[in-house]
């Protein structure tokens, strides 16, 4: 549910999900999305991204 608007990063899960459509990142969104299919990319982007996200909103599975 991370995403990039603007310079922020913005999480549609507790931030939107109203967004202004021209400021976000949906390439990136997209690529996220892709990511978390495998249990790889998960571990992969928990190493890179670190504790900013806990999960809890039962769609990125950061609460596994």
């Amino acid at each position: 549910c991370r995403v990039k608007v603007g310079d922020e990063i913005k999480f549609a899960c507790v931030d939107g999900p109203e967004f202004d459509g021209f400021l976000v990142d949906f390439d990136g969104a997209m690529k996220r999305q892709r990511i978390y299919k495998t249990e790889e990319g998960r571990k992969m982007l928990a190493l890179e991204e670190g504790d900013t996200h806990h999960g809890g909103c039962g769609h990125c599975g950061g609460d596994k």
